[in-house]
Order: structure tokens, then C-alpha cells, then sequence
């Protein structure tokens, strides 16, 4: 590499890195991938020199990817923020789903109350959990086990209890049965295109909630628990309230994502909404992106979800999304525990160790938001 084209790279990564240390960069990234998100749908069929992002992505793979990118993001306010690791985000997920097509065919709710209704019933049931596990200190894989037995718990009770549906769950009903058709009112729509534009807005939502809670002093607490509980304690920090509020704020975000999901496809059963690998789909954009950022459970989300689509599309095998899935946490966890987000740092840094950059610095700022 000439002199010049080292002066040029340093340059930019300076200024890179410059940027990222402001506190409006993160506002300002989110904006422009939001500002990508809105128009990305109507991108896909446009072509250029022969090539169309359509060919390998559709609306309702982008659909699935939002679904996942919320629920990543809310989980992330919980195990990312406090270092809380939870395995049992599908409770929260079914509870949203199941608060609003339960409440919609027995009483006839409207699915968005539902949504609501359902929410709150998840923050509930995660207090319930916080409070249990919190109060004899489960801390660690313990703490991961703990939820995982109350995720598995609910399912058990949603499987084998007629009133909630039992194995078969429920069926969507048609929205002239309960609403003037289809439409924003009625939570149904005739196309995907409406549905895209909905879970985008609970993205947006949930991301700014987030955001806000890491850039406010709730969020030092939370960061502070997350790095040392006992010292967090020790200055004065009520440890045990704020942990409950994490487990209580990103179960309530967690089932709007269930309750999406609930109108978006046409029948919800126990297996498809509690099984245990909707726990692996919940954490595992936040693991790929980068835990504790705001950014990293949407860019994880994009790497997971199309990767797996498109090699399921490719590899006829069952499962095989699954296989995708075991070895990007794999990779993630041995080459990449800080994710996605800390790619272009580490970009700079196989420069220098190849010899082609020889200016690189500490880029412990770079990697964080």
C-alpha cells in the first residue's frame, strides 16, 4: 500500500472513530438504517446491471427479519443492559401473541388492546420471575435455567389446558367478524406490504426506547450491574429494583412481537410460538449484532435471518436454518464476542497484523455505541 493510500485510510478512520465517540452518532446511524428500512421494500424489484435484491429477498422474509430485530432489541434491554442472560424470552413472545387472539375469538377484543392486554401480562409474568429468581440471588447460567424452566412451564400449560386453545391453539378470525374489514383498525391486511410497515414501527419503538434508557442514568445503573453488581451496590445503586425493571420493560416489548405475530399468520399453536428454539431466535440477533448496543440486534438480525433463508432456499434439508443458527453462535462466541458491531475495528486491525496498516490504535472506542 503506498504512503498516500495509508494517509487516506488513517484519515478516515479517525474520523470514523471520532464520530462514533459523539453521543448523536448512534441517533444519527439509526436514522439513516430506518430511512434504508422504509424505502427497502420498494427497492426489491428494481434492477441493476441484471441483478434485483428481489430475486433472493422477499417482503415476508424482511417481515420475519423485523420480528426477530424487535424482539432481539427488547431482550437486549434486559441481558444486554444488566448482563441478566435470559433463555426464556418465548414466554413473553407467546404471552403477546396469546393475549391477542385468545381475548379477540372469546370476547372479541380488539386485537391492538389485545396487544396490550397481552403485553402487560408479560411484563407481569416477567416481575414474577425477577422477583423469584432475583430474590435468592440467581445469577449466571443459573439465572439462564431459571427462565428457561418458566418459558417451558407456560408452554406446558398453554399444550394441555382446552380453554387456551390446548395443542391445536386458535385460528385467526377474518376481520369482518370483529372490524369493517380488512385495515390498520382490524390489525389485517390484504397484502404484506401494510404488515412490513407495522412491525417496522414497533422496531422504531422499541429501539428508541432503548436508546433512551442507555443514554439516561437508568441505563449507567443498569451498565453498572451489568459490570460489577456487588460494587453497583456498594455506591448505592438498589440493585434488585432496577434489575426488575429491565426484566419488566423487555417483556412487555417482547410481546409485541408475539402479538405481531399472532396477526400476521393465520393460526398460533404452543409449538410455534413457545417452543424452545423461540428462545435461540429471540437472543440470538443481539449475540450476532453486538450485546448491550442499540444498533447491534438490528444488524444481527439482517446477518441471521436472510443467511438462514437463503441457505434453506438453496439446501432442500429441514433444518438446515437451524444448522446456520448452531454455527454463527458458534463463530460469534470464539472470533466475535462483541458482534457485528465491532467488525469494522477489527477490519483495522487484520490490516496491521497483515502488515498493510501500520498507524492502528486502541479501538476499544470504535466498538462501542
Amino acid at each position: 500500500m503506498s504512503e498516500t493510500q495509508y494517509g487516506r485510510l488513517d484519515r478516515a478512520r479517525l474520523r470514523y472513530r471520532r464520530f462514533r465517540q459523539q453521543w448523536y452518532s448512534t441517533p444519527i446511524v439509526l436514522t439513516a438504517i430506518f430511512g434504508a428500512l422504509l424505502v427497502l421494500p420498494l427497492t426489491l424489484n428494481l434492477y441493476a446491471f441484471g441483478f434485483s435484491l428481489g430475486t433472493w429477498i422477499s417482503v415476508h422474509m424482511l417481515i420475519i427479519t423485523l420480528v426477530w430485530a424487535t424482539t432481539g432489541q427488547a431482550w437486549n434491554m434486559m441481558s444486554g443492559y444488566t448482563g441478566q442472560f435470559s433463555f426464556g424470552h418465548a414466554a413473553f413472545f407467546g404471552l403477546g401473541a396469546y393475549g391477542t387472539i385468545l381475548l379477540l375469538n372469546v370476547v372479541g377484543l380488539n386485537p391492538w388492546l389485545g396487544m396490550l392486554v397481552g403485553a402487560v401480562a408479560a411484563g407481569l409474568y416477567g416481575l414474577v420471575i425477577g422477583v423469584l429468581c432475583f430474590r435468592y440471588d440467581l445469577r449466571g447460567h443459573y439465572f439462564a435455567l431459571a427462565t428457561l424452566a418458566f418459558a417451558e412451564l407456560i408452554r406446558y400449560t398453554f399444550n394441555t389446558v382446552p380453554q387456551l386453545g390446548g395443542a391445536s391453539g386458535f385460528y385467526k378470525p377474518l376481520p369482518r367478524t370483529y372490524a369493517d374489514g380488512f385495515g390498520l383498525a382490524a390489525f389485517q391486511f390484504e397484502g404484506v406490504l401494510p404488515y412490513y410497515y407495522v412491525i417496522l414501527a414497533f422496531l422504531i419503538v422499541v429501539t428508541v426506547v432503548s436508546l433512551v434508557i442507555k443514554q439516561s442514568r437508568l441505563g449507567l445503573y443498569l451498565f453498572a450491574i451489568r459490570e460489577n453488581e456487588n460494587a453497583a451496590a456498594a455506591v448505592g445503586i438498589p440493585t434488585y429494583r432496577y434489575k426488575l425493571l429491565g426484566t419488566t420493560v423487555s417483556a412487555f416489548f417482547t410481546a409485541w412481537a408475539g402479538a405481531f405475530w399472532a396477526m400476521y399468520f393465520d393460526t398460533i399453536r404452543p409449538e410455534t410460538v413457545y417452543d424452545i428454539l423461540v428462545n435461540v431466535e429471540v437472543l440470538l440477533p443481539a449475540i450476532v449484532g453486538g450485546i448491550g448496543t442499540v444498533i447491534g440486534p438490528i444488524v444481527g438480525a439482517f446477518i441471521v435471518i436472510p443467511l438462514s433463508e437463503v441457505a434453506r432456499i438453496l439446501v432442500d434439508l429441514s433444518g438446515f436454518d437451524r444448522i446456520i443458527y448452531g454455527v454463527l453462535l458458534i463463530g460469534i462466541v470464539l472470533y466475535s464476542p462483541k458482534g457485528a458491531v465491532s467488525w469494522p475495528g477489527r477490519f483495522f486491525e487484520v490490516l496491521e497484523r497483515n502488515g498493510l496498516y501500520e498507524n492502528a490504535i486502541d479501538d476499544g472506542a470504535e466498538t462501542d455505541e
